[in-house]
């Protein structure tokens, strides 16, 4: 076993991302331009390092699932795909919780960890797109499958989430889902009073310092952090293949 599989991935300073912990599930918001996709790269690449799988929304289909799906990472990209993957995606926690979870010896605090289980990461990108594509119906499935996960996941670590978008309003997704995840990212230069209070709480008026985002460069809140200002991990990918990379990890990983 990965000696540094339950170890936390490192992001900015003391800013780092534990999935063991229940601030597992990710929110970022990020404007076009602002750096998400360098960013989602970071995640991703650690997340693989660490033994651990990656499963992939794509509603847009850019190059950046492309990529994932060259070297055989799961990619979804049309609504039917999507509620394929986030009912398998169900089934496979429910499934875990049946075979490990229900031992009366299972301590309070037993999560997969604790039992050397591997996670399974989803990163939707742009999520309000890929829900907005479907139908009322799909949509309404959707929704419904990501709460399940966004509420019950961390202890399995089967669906552990990382959603992103551009814009996000108070309305856009239930609070069930939004208040699962309490590690939150915001980059960007030109991020509004609105998005701002929507995304961390309170208002860019009130940093003390001013407001300093820009690309890659933002802030973030966590339960161990609180509000703080953060640089996003970068790839320089003109000196860095990342398809090669991510090639090696899964290999690894499947070794």
């Amino acid at each position: 076993m990965n000696k540094d599989m339950y170890k936390p991935i490192p992001i900015y300073n003391n800013v780092s991302w534990d999935l063991t912990s229940e601030a597992c599930h990710i929110l970022l918001i990020s404007p076009s331009g602002a750096g998400k996709t360098v960013f989602l790269c970071y995640l991703a690449a650690m997340v693989l390092k660490r033994g651990h799988k990656i499963l992939l929304i794509d509603g847009k289909n850019t190059a950046f699932g492309a990529t994932f799906k060259s070297i055989g990472i799961q990619v979804a990209t049309n609504p039917n795909e999507i509620i394929v993957m986030l009912e398998n995606l169900v089934e496979e926690m429910e499934q875990v919780y049946k075979t490990h979870f229900s031992s009366d010896c299972i301590d309070l605090d037993t999560n997969f960890a604790k039992l050397k289980l591997s996670a399974t990461v989803l990163i939707w990108d742009e999520v309000l797109s890929g829900l907005d594509s479907g139908s009322p119906e799909q949509r309404k499935k959707m929704t419904s499958l990501l709460k399940q996960l966004a509420l019950k996941s961390r202890m399995s670590g089967t669906g552990i989430l990382v959603l992103t978008s551009q814009r996000i309003l108070s309305t856009d997704l239930p609070k069930s889902i939004t208040e699962q995840c309490q590690t939150r990212f915001l980059m960007g230069a030109n991020i509004s009073e609105e998005l701002y209070h929507v995304t961390l709480g309170g208002y860019k008026k009130d940093l003390a310092s001013g407001y300093h985002g820009g690309v890659g460069k933002g802030y973030t809140i966590t339960p161990t952090t609180g509000l703080t200002y953060f640089e996003a991990p970068y790839m320089d990918f003109s000196k860095i293949n990342f398809k090669e990379l991510l090639e090696r990890l899964v290999h690894k990983n499947n070794e």
